[in-house]
């Protein structure tokens, strides 16, 4: 019973570590990831209440398709923030014209975009500054006391509560791209009254390099507000995972 309980452990962690922000980016050594989740679950196994009873096969397989569900929510909800912060670059690069320099980006293993890359890492160090990696640790540790092994049952109150937190998220986005957003929106408008008063001049050629230009003058001014304005964001959206996990008993 000892090493069924150990591999439930081992599973939980593991599917969440797969799918975390922080621990899962291709640029964190496998060996790292490995003695990570080892180390976890060494620390985590002689706090966690282990029934007596015999557990058969079946049930065995039930508990950790269980276990694997958790981790995985747990690690999605994470994530989210993750995928705001990606969503905002890339409305910004379709605004500003970097959509056609999107390139196969193998830390992400999808088409990522120039402006994405850059919140992408802004927010990774404000993770880090913030200490927010030891909060995702915590919500990991904390959510095998609040929910024992093999007991957990995604239901429709938990998915709507998912669908209301990536809400936020896309929220989040928008206020995030907003700034540079409107910055080239303006720049477009100006471009257009050239246009209209000289016919000769090629604004389609000429748009690009402002464009590009004016967006990274926009950001660097801006840089000092974006990272206040994560610092105070991503506390909020990753505290979401520790109010999920004590949603869970309250059934």
């Amino acid at each position: 019973m000892t090493v069924q309980m150990f591999l439930l452990i081992f599973l939980r962690i593991t599917s969440f570590v797969v799918i975390c922000p922080v621990f899962s980016n291709r640029g964190v050594p496998q060996l790292a990831k490995v003695v990570l989740t080892a180390c976890l679950t060494v620390g985590v196994f002689p706090f966690v209440d282990i029934p007596e009873m015999e557990v058969t096969n079946l049930a065995l397989i039930l508990m950790s398709l269980k276990e694997v569900l958790l981790g995985m929510t747990m690690g999605y909800i994470s994530q989210l923030v993750f995928t705001a912060i990606e969503m905002a670059g890339q409305m910004i690069d379709f605004q500003v014209g970097f959509s056609m320099g999107q390139a196969y980006d193998p830390s992400f293993q999808t088409m990522s975009s120039q402006f994405g890359k850059l919140y992408y890492w802004i927010a990774m160090a404000v993770v880090f500054i913030l200490d927010l990696h030891h909060l995702l640790i915590k919500g990991l540790v904390l959510s095998f006391t609040l929910v024992p092994l093999g007991s957990f049952l995604l239901q429709s109150k938990d998915i709507e509560g998912i669908v209301t937190l990536f809400g936020k998220s896309f929220e989040m986005a928008l206020n995030l791209a907003a700034p540079m957003i409107i910055a080239v929106l303006v720049i477009d408008l100006t471009l257009g009254i050239i246009s209209r008063s000289i016919p000769q001049l090629n604004v389609l050629m000429l748009g690009l390099p402002i464009k590009t230009m004016v967006s990274f003058a926009i950001f660097l001014v801006l840089a000092p507000n974006v990272m206040n304005f994560l610092g105070k964001q991503m506390p909020e959206n990753l505290g979401f995972l520790l109010k999920f996990i004590r949603s869970i008993p309250n059934r």
